[in-house]
This record gives structure tokens, sequence and C-alpha cells, in this order.
């Protein structure tokens, strides 16, 4: 406990450092902050803004469309329908006992929900 309040103590006096070097230390006629202000004012930085913004509408609607694509249900259901009679015969054999077991579970859910 003490620990953490020294490890956050020590983090806000960094920050606290940092903050008065963007706002208060003087490079030149201006501060830090005052030359990012004016450098960000520039037609460039507004191009690149403006870049930046088309950019990210884009991507957004592109990744959209691909969340969108992957998450509508198939449009067929994988062959799961077309599976041959006798092949559906012979698996009866080896999985037909789960059938009933389930057929029994939920005969006695319906027994104890009454």
């Amino acid at each position: 406990m003490i620990r953490r309040s020294i490890r956050l103590m020590w983090r806000g006096a960094i920050v606290a450092f940092l903050v008065y070097l963007l706002f208060f230390v003087q490079l030149g006629e201006r501060s830090a902050f005052q030359h990012l202000m004016r450098v960000a004012d520039t037609e460039e930085a507004q191009e690149l803004g403006r870049e930046v913004s088309a950019a990210t509408t884009r991507i957004t609607k592109e990744i959209g469309g691909q969340v969108h694509d992957v998450t509508q249900p198939p449009d067929r259901d994988a062959g799961a329908s077309q599976v041959p009679e006798v092949v559906s015969d012979q698996l009866q054999g080896i999985v037909g006992h789960a059938y009933d077991r389930e057929r029994r579970i939920d005969a006695a859910r319906e027994e104890q929900s009454q």
C-alpha cells in the first residue's frame, strides 16, 4: 500500500514536471505549447488533419463492412441437410444413444416443471 502511494506520488511529480516544461519553459520567445499551436495552425498541418480524418472514416467503414459480413448467418447450412440416407443410418448406430438420452432428459425436465 505504501509502495503504491509512493509510486503514485512519483508519477504525479513527473506529470507535473512535464506540464511545467510544456506550458511555462520558454523555448526562444514562446513555450513548447505555443510552438505546437503555431505548427498546428499551418496549412500543411490542417491538410494532414483532413487526410487523417478521411482515412479514418474510410478504414472505419471498411472494418464495419467486414464485421457486418462476418456476423451474417451463412447462406447455406454447410451441407448438413444433404447427408445421404445411407450415411445417416450408419451414424444413427454411433450417436443414436445420445439422441435417446437427450429425449429422456427433455422428458424428465417437462415432468419436473409440471
